[in-house]
């Protein structure tokens, strides 16, 4: 398009009325094309001039550096309110500098912003006519950054205590083995003298095996867990649930009651996790109705997630102890390793979903798994842009 209008230029005293028109309005149009992809990227860019005069901020620019409104009439950095980028524009820009992703943090009503930042000349026919700035917002980068690497860490000291586990484990198999041997020994030479070995025996082994069980769940709860969520019906699963527990609750004269609301959508969900996870909570929500009682299940849709909540009608939980039941080894149990819930809550979060639980002494508990809903993917906008409708259309602030 270039060479049509040095072209045009040329022969400018020979073009009709008509035609300068549709010159302008072509030069127009295109123009209007550049600039809306200017203003639609992610990315903040500025054009400044050799005096370092703004001739073009586009709007993600204006978003981040609070300039609703802005002149060519001064340098860049007389027209911005943050002293740090104040000072980092007029400095760099002034030594004439190339400057290459420069972090600066940003304080917003939101939080702290995090931007890279890179200052190199504006090139124009062979010759430099003045700077372009280009901001990225890296906020989400860093963040996620500092995640995988708290998760890399977590990753290795999980590696490390699981292989602890497992050697703690070998050695209580063969310590079981040799009692069993020496069992064996004593009942061939019983004799009064020996009888009272065997109770000592027995307490050991109850031991050893308590020990085991808790290195087994500790090793459940620190190793990766290998979860697939896929589109899949939670109701589903929760049916298999309440069957499964169904004898076992009706042993100890205890009600089960299940109910689902109409219509429920899928979600995200590892069957097999899933179901982990609510075996446990309906475990201990039976261990909670030693003298029998009702178990309610129900599977319901509120707002954009799929609540399943357990309810017992049991002894409840005092509430100085309802902020700690989702702490490892902690438990109420005479017997247990205090590990059931912990790896409840950790097979939740990792279906993006949470636990809550609300209990009175004497009445009951409730734990309710949330569960989001997938939504319909929309197109997303940058963090700046708060006028933006989704049709394209922009409303000034």
């Amino acid at each position: 398009m270039k060479a049509v209008y040095e072209n045009a230029l040329r022969r400018i005293d020979r073009i009709p009325p008509e035609g300068l028109k549709q010159i302008i309005n072509n030069l127009s149009a295109e123009n209007s094309i550049y600039e809306a992809a200017l203003n639609s990227t992610l990315d903040a860019i500025i054009v400044c001039d050799l005096e370092h005069k703004p001739l073009f901020i586009n709007r993600t620019a204006e978003k981040i550096l609070k300039l609703p409104s802005w002149t060519g009439e001064f340098p860049i950095w007389e027209q911005l309110k943050d002293d740090e980028i104040v000072d980092f524009f007029r400095k760099t820009l002034l030594a004439d500098e190339n400057i290459l992703n420069r972090e600066i943090s940003l304080n917003r009503p939101g939080g702290t912003r995090v931007l890279s930042i890179s200052i190199s000349a504006l090139l124009s026919n062979g010759r430099i006519s003045g700077n372009l700035i280009h901001m990225e917002d890296i906020t989400e980068k860093r963040r996620r950054e500092a995640q995988l690497r708290r998760a890399e860490s977590l990753a290795a000291l999980t590696t490390l205590a699981a292989g602890v586990a497992h050697e703690i484990k070998n050695p209580l198999a063969s310590i079981r083995i040799q009692l069993g041997i020496i069992r064996r020994i004593l009942e061939k030479n019983c004799n009064k003298k020996t009888e009272s070995i065997f109770h000592n025996i027995s307490l050991v082994e109850q031991e050893i095996d308590r020990l085991n069980a808790i290195v087994v769940d500790f090793l459940f709860a620190v190793r990766p867990m290998d979860i697939t969520l896929i589109h899949d019906r939670a109701d589903e699963v929760v049916r298999e649930v309440a069957e499964l527990m169904s004898k076992e609750a009706e042993s100890q004269n205890i009600r089960v009651i299940t109910k689902f609301d109409a219509d429920l959508p899928d979600v995200m969900i590892d069957r097999k996790y899933l179901k982990q996870a609510l075996l446990n909570i309906v475990k201990n929500a039976i261990a909670a109705m030693p003298e029998g009682g009702t178990l309610t299940i129900s599977v319901s849709v509120r707002n954009d997630e799929l609540l399943i909540a357990v309810s017992d009608t049991g002894i409840g939980i005092p509430e100085e102890l309802l902020a700690k039941i989702f702490e490892p080894y902690f438990t109420t149990k005479e017997s247990g390793t205090g590990l059931g819930l912990t790896i409840t809550f950790k097979i939740i979060k990792e279906h993006n979903g949470e636990i809550t639980v609300e209990s009175s002494p004497g009445i009951g508990s409730t734990f309710t798994i949330h569960l989001p809903i997938p939504q319909p993917e929309q197109k997303s906008l940058p963090p700046w842009e708060d006028g933006v409708k989704i049709d394209g259309s922009h409303t000034e602030d």
